[in-house]
């Protein structure tokens, strides 16, 4: 596949079944780093709602590839922990960011530097007013896996409890009781 004909089924009409059918034809371990790298650095040359749709759609594709088969990203993560999480701009694409980085996070661990760029990011990213319920919940998911590797995370994580609380959807309030005592 070129990087032309991924970013033409990135950009087509969204469709029922997209995020399983885009991820069957990404095959090869060539075209899932083409993928990442749309996701994480795609084109400037692009336009900007081009850059969005393959940015939020390819977080779409590569979360569902990422779950079918954690080893697929082994490649990635080190770079994906060291500088490309934190610097994804996307609000859309984070949703699916975070959902990889709190599994990969579990089963990984970067070094401290990395650790402290991941934190920082989710730690931004779940009290910004304007971010996304999914992010929020994302991004206090990734800080619950950083939060006994990076000392400001437990000494800052009623706090961020308690930014995250301020006006909580009903999905935000649900996980605050069950999952972030």
């Amino acid at each position: 596949m070129t990087e032309q004909e991924l970013i033409g089924l990135l950009t087509e009409r969204f469709y029922d079944g997209f995020a399983d059918e885009t991820a069957h034809r990404i095959r090869t371990a060539e075209d899932f780093g083409m993928l990442y790298g749309l996701v994480t650095a795609p084109d400037s040359r692009l336009a900007r709602s081009v850059r969005h749709r393959v940015r939020f759609r390819g977080a779409y594709v590569l979360d569902r590839i990422y779950f079918d088969d954690p080893r697929r990203f082994r490649p990635f993560r080190e770079r994906f922990c060291a500088g490309d999480f934190a610097a994804c701009t996307d609000a859309s694409a984070r949703r699916h960011l975070t959902k990889v980085m709190a599994h990969l996070l579990g089963e990984y661990t970067p070094d401290a530097a990395a650790l402290e760029r991941i934190a920082g990011a989710a730690g931004e990213w779940a009290v910004d007013p304007q971010a996304k319920v999914a992010v929020k919940i994302g991004a206090v998911e990734v800080l619950k896996r950083c939060r006994g590797k990076v000392g400001w995370v437990a000494e800052a994580w009623d706090d961020i409890l308690e930014a995250v609380a301020r006006d909580a959807t009903p999905g935000i309030a649900c996980r605050m009781r069950k999952n972030w005592k």
